[in-house]
């Protein structure tokens, strides 16, 4: 930290994250601390001139400095000691009780709710015309507001977000430049809802997930399609020469989507809507929900397991392998659901025996990958690193004992 070089790359990294940083204690905490090597390497470039001021600001997604206060009583998040909740409607208020907003609602925001909701229709029109015309920029629109969400729902929502998926496929640049990919915009807005919308890593949207799946026999494939294409965005041959910030916001991408998309695969309703329904056809049977799951989606997953993993980001941008253990846990949550949910009684790991993991990539798998996926799954979110630490000791003690290994 106190060599230049090191400040630098602290100062990037906080310039990329600072809508994160807003959530981290322990950085808040420290920038209290001017004699702080991290504080130090960062107040001497000239670059952090404010960004610790930023850091500091108060924010609606930061519970030590939020700014949030009651409408009704006054008291501020921080003196309540909890999340205020939020009018469901318009979502611009909050309130520390539901006695409080119940008498606010009879003093005053019935008039204006019910205003600020029909205005947010409106957006909602705005927004879906803008989408059809490839422009995700106004998008927040649609996280924030239910109204809004419901309008654009109702207006094409899903069949453009669809359109939108293969557009970033074949390589059509996002018409907003301030953001890299158009996957990337449309799954950490519209498929986290508006309760996530100050974290990026706490849990998905199920009910808006499952609709859009639901919402064309084609939906989930592209999705998922969209979703591995942003780790394969990191495999060209030419990365090595490829612009450093632009790996980073390559990275970045991936790592969003596959963050909202694995927490959206912990429950069970959206993982019944990708093997089992389909809004065109119905209700797959269960040989129909297993050939669907071995012969669509094992493949596309298999790919990334072939000759040693080279569908992953090569080691110079992936350097703590964060994508590839993407996109493991990904196989894993999918792979639990074809065993949870009965798909094949006769061979439940026909699943995930079908990516055929050499020993180094089943080792990763079995004791990274499963705990992980799992234990989210049994908590309904993720895991805290002590949980975490110790799913992950039981898993590699059994597969040990599987293996016969006693070292």
């Amino acid at each position: 930290n106190n060599q230049k070089e090191g400040a630098d790359h602290s100062t990037s990294l906080v310039e990329r994250h600072l809508n994160l940083l807003h959530h981290h204690q322990y950085i808040i905490k420290m920038t209290t601390m001017e004699d702080h090597p991290f504080v130090k390497a960062m107040l001497d470039n000239a670059r952090t001139a404010d960004l610790v001021q930023k850091i500091t600001t108060p924010h609606p997604g930061n519970p030590l400095i939020s700014g949030l206060k009651c409408e009704s009583c006054g008291i501020s998040q921080e003196d309540a000691g909890k999340a205020l909740l939020r009018c469901g409607r318009c979502n611009q208020v909050c309130y520390c009780s539901r006695d409080c907003q119940k008498s606010h609602w009879k003093e005053s925001h019935k008039k204006i709710c019910a205003q600020v909701t029909a205005a947010d229709k409106e957006e909602g029109k705005r927004v879906i015309e803008e989408m059809k015309r490839g422009d995700v920029s106004s998008m927040q629109t649609l996280q924030r507001s239910e109204a809004a969400y419901d309008v654009a729902k109702k207006l094409g929502l899903f069949e453009t977000v669809e359109h939108l998926f293969l557009q970033d496929m074949e390589g059509v640049l996002p018409m907003d430049k301030s953001y890299f990919s158009t996957t990337q915009e449309i799954i950490t807005h519209i498929f986290k809802g508006n309760r996530e919308v100050h974290d990026r890593y706490t849990c998905a949207c199920r009910v808006r997930t499952k609709e859009y799946i639901l919402s064309s026999p084609t939906a989930w494939d592209t999705m998922m399609d969209a979703t591995l294409f942003q780790a394969k965005l990191m495999t060209k041959k030419e990365e090595s020469m490829m612009d450093a910030e632009l790996g980073a916001w390559r990275h970045s991408a991936a790592r969003d989507v596959f963050a909202t998309i694995n927490l959206a695969l912990l429950h069970e309703k959206v993982a019944k809507a990708l093997i089992f329904k389909s809004r065109a056809t119905g209700k797959r049977s269960g040989e129909e929900a297993r050939e669907y799951a071995l012969g669509i989606m094992a493949p596309k997953l298999k790919a990334f397991f072939m000759n040693g993993g080279e569908g992953f980001a090569s080691s110079n941008v992936d350097r703590n392998e964060t994508i590839q253990n993407s996109v493991h846990q990904f196989t894993a949550l999918l792979s639990y659901w074809y065993r949870a949910l009965n798909v094949d009684e006769e061979d439940p790991n026909a699943f995930i025996n079908a990516m055929q993991l050499d020993d180094a990539q089943e080792f990763k798998y079995e004791t990274i990958a499963r705990p992980l996926a799992e234990g989210s799954i049994q908590y309904g979110r993720t895991l805290t690193m002590s949980e975490f630490t110790l799913a992950r000791a039981r898993a590699t003690a059994e597969y040990q004992k599987r293996k016969g290994n006693t070292k």
